[in-house]
């Protein structure tokens, strides 16, 4: 599943491309991917509209084939306070 882990990681790049992205297979088994992101672009965002900025170039590129992606989503300040 490498392949898919990248090709999302790609098409964030492409939506956000000042972005730092990490996404993950943890289970290795292709169906539960997990997405971090942190951008300066979602200073001053909720939440909601962050992941709506991540999502919407992955729901075309993917046409509902794309069904289970855990995201977070981070300004770098929140970025570098979660990592404490």
């Amino acid at each position: 599943m490498r392949d898919l882990t990248k090709q999302i990681e790609e098409i964030i790049l492409r939506a956000l491309p000042n972005a730092q992205v990490m996404v993950q297979d943890p289970m290795n088994d292709g169906a539960h991917l997990e997405a971090t992101v942190i951008s300066d672009s979602f200073v001053g965002m909720s939440l909601i509209d962050q992941h709506r900025q991540v999502m919407q170039p992955l729901k075309e590129a993917f046409a509902g084939n794309l069904h289970a992606l855990a995201l977070k989503t981070y300004t770098p300040e929140k970025w570098a306070s979660a990592q404490g």
